[in-house]
C-alpha cells in the first residue's frame, strides 16, 4: 500500500537536478509526500513516466482518486487546482475527447504556422523595448521577454485583452506555489474563486462582442448545443490562458540561460552551415534538459496495475516526473550537459505523452524558437548578469528572473 511505505518529501525549493538524481536512486516508481502530507507515486524515469502518461488503465480524471473522493484532501489543499476543473486537462475517455475537439482545430499544425509573422513581429517590439536599458544595465529576460510573448500570443488567440491574463498573474502563480499555513488572500481557495470570476465576467464581454477567435467559437459551444456547459466554458478559458503561457514562459527561460551557459553550443547554431543545429534543435534539446514542468500532477489508477515492477492499487494517484525523466542517464548519454546536437534530443516528455499530450506543444515550441532565434540575432553580445534564483514549486521548473547585459561583456 502507498500509505505504509516511506515517502520521500517533494520540496519546492530543492534544486531539481539533485531532486531528479535522487527520485532516480530509490527506482523507477518512488512513493513521495507533496505538500499538506499527501501520498502519491513518482514516476523517476523516460521509460516509466511514459507509460504513466500512456496507460491506458490511468485517468487524469480525479474522481478515481480515492483520497479525494472519500473528503480526505481538504478544498484548501495547496495544490487542488491542479488537480480539479480545468476542463478537459482533469477529464478522462469521452468527456476529455469531446472537449479537446473543441478546441483542437485552432493548434494544428497550419493555423499555428500562419501565426509566425505575427509572433516574430511582437517578438520584434519587445525586443526594441529592451534597448533602452543599455547594454551594460541589467535586464530581467524573463519579465521583460519571455514572459509577454507568449501572453500577447495567446491573448490574441482567444480574441482577449493582455490584461486577461497580466491581471490575474498573481493569482496564476498561487496555484503552483505552495506556502504554509495559507490564509485570507493568500488562500488557495481565494485565488480559484477570483480567477473563475474574472474570466465569467470576461465571457460575458465577449458574448457581447464576439469576434472570430477561439473565445467566441467556444461561447458559441455552450449557447448553440450541448458540446459544453457554463462550468466547462469558464474551465476551458483558464486552461488555454494559463497553459497558453506558462510553459512557453519557462521554455525560453531556460533555454535562454542554457545557451548563455554554452556559448559553443549557441556559436553553433548561430554558424548556420549546412550540417549545424536548427534553433528547433535547440527548443527540444532545452525541453530536454530542462523541462519547464517539473512534476505532472497527476493522474489515477483506474483499477490494480503493475508498472516498473510496482503493484498501483486503484484509485492511486501517480506522478510524472518530467524533469528527472529528461534526464535520466538510461535514454541519454551525460544527461546533464546541454548538446544540441544530441541524438536523443527528441526524446523527452515535456509535453506529456498519450490522450493528454499538450494540445498547444506546436505552438510553444514555434514561441519558443521564435524567440530565442530573434533575441540572439538583436542581442548578440548577450551576457547573464548573475545567477538567478529558482522558482519555487512542485508543478513548474523554472527561474524567477533572468538577469542578463545586453551589451559586450564590458561592465566588470
Amino acid at each position: 500500500m502507498l500509505t505504509h511505505r516511506p515517502l520521500f518529501p517533494l520540496d519546492p525549493h530543492a534544486d531539481p537536478m539533485e531532486e531528479a538524481r535522487q527520485l532516480q536512486a530509490l527506482g523507477p516508481l518512488v512513493p513521495v509526500e507533496l505538500p499538506g502530507g499527501v501520498a502519491a507515486w513518482a514516476a523517476t524515469d523516460y521509460a516509466t513516466a511514459k507509460e504513466v502518461l500512456g496507460h491506458p488503465a490511468m485517468t487524469k480524471d480525479p474522481e478515481h482518486w480515492a483520497a479525494l473522493r472519500d473528503g480526505q484532501i481538504p478544498d484548501d489543499w495547496e495544490l487542488i487546482a491542479l488537480v480539479r476543473g480545468a476542463a478537459m486537462l482533469h477529464a478522462g475517455g469521452d468527456n476529455h475527447r469531446r472537449l479537446r475537439q473543441l478546441v483542437s482545430s485552432a493548434f494544428h499544425r497550419a493555423p499555428v504556422e500562419a501565426l509566425r509573422p505575427r509572433v516574430e513581429e511582437i517578438a520584434g517590439e519587445l525586443l526594441d523595448g529592451l534597448a533602452t536599458a543599455g547594454p551594460v544595465e541589467p535586464v530581467d529576460l524573463r519579465e521583460l521577454y519571455a514572459y509577454p510573448l507568449p501572453v500577447r500570443v495567446i491573448c490574441e488567440v482567444l480574441g482577449v485583452p493582455d490584461s486577461a491574463v497580466s491581471e490575474l498573474r498573481h493569482r496564476f502563480d498561487r496555484l503552483v506555489t505552495p506556502q504554509e499555513s495559507a490564509t485570507g488572500e493568500a488562500d488557495i481557495r481565494v485565488a480559484v474563486a477570483a480567477i473563475y470570476a474574472c474570466l465569467a465576467a470576461l465571457i460575458e464581454t465577449k458574448r457581447a462582442n464576439p469576434g472570430d477567435d477561439l473565445t467566441t467559437e467556444l461561447i458559441q459551444a455552450r449557447d448553440n448545443g450541448d458540446r459544453l456547459n457554463d462550468q466547462e466554458l469558464i474551465e476551458s478559458l483558464f486552461l488555454l490562458l494559463i497553459a497558453g503561457h506558462e510553459t512557453t514562459i519557462n521554455a525560453v527561460t531556460n533555454t535562454a540561460r542554457l545557451l548563455l551557459q554554452n556559448p559553443k553550443m549557441l556559436a553553433a547554431v548561430r554558424d548556420g552551415g549546412e550540417d549545424a543545429p536548427t534553433w528547433a534543435d535547440v527548443v527540444d534539446e532545452g525541453l530536454r534538459r530542462s523541462a519547464p514542468v517539473r512534476h505532472a500532477i497527476m493522474s489515477y489508477a483506474t483499477k490494480d496495475i503493475d508498472i516498473a515492477g510496482v503493484r498501483i492499487s486503484e484509485g492511486d494517484p501517480v506522478i510524472a516526473s518530467l524533469f528527472a525523466a529528461g534526464v535520466d542517464p538510461s535514454q541519454h548519454e551525460n544527461p546533464e550537459d546541454f548538446d544540441v546536437s544530441r541524438p536523443t534530443r527528441r526524446d523527452h516528455l515535456a509535453f506529456g505523452h498519450g490522450a493528454h499530450f499538450c494540445l498547444g506543444s506546436r505552438l510553444a515550441k514555434l514561441e519558443t524558437e521564435v524567440a530565442l532565434s530573434a533575441l540572439f540575432a538583436r542581442y548578440p553580445d548577450l551576457t547573464l548578469a548573475g545567477d538567478p534564483s529558482r522558482l519555487a514549486s512542485i508543478a513548474l521548473q523554472s527561474f524567477s528572473e533572468l538577469p542578463v547585459y545586453l551589451g559586450p561583456d564590458d561592465h566588470s
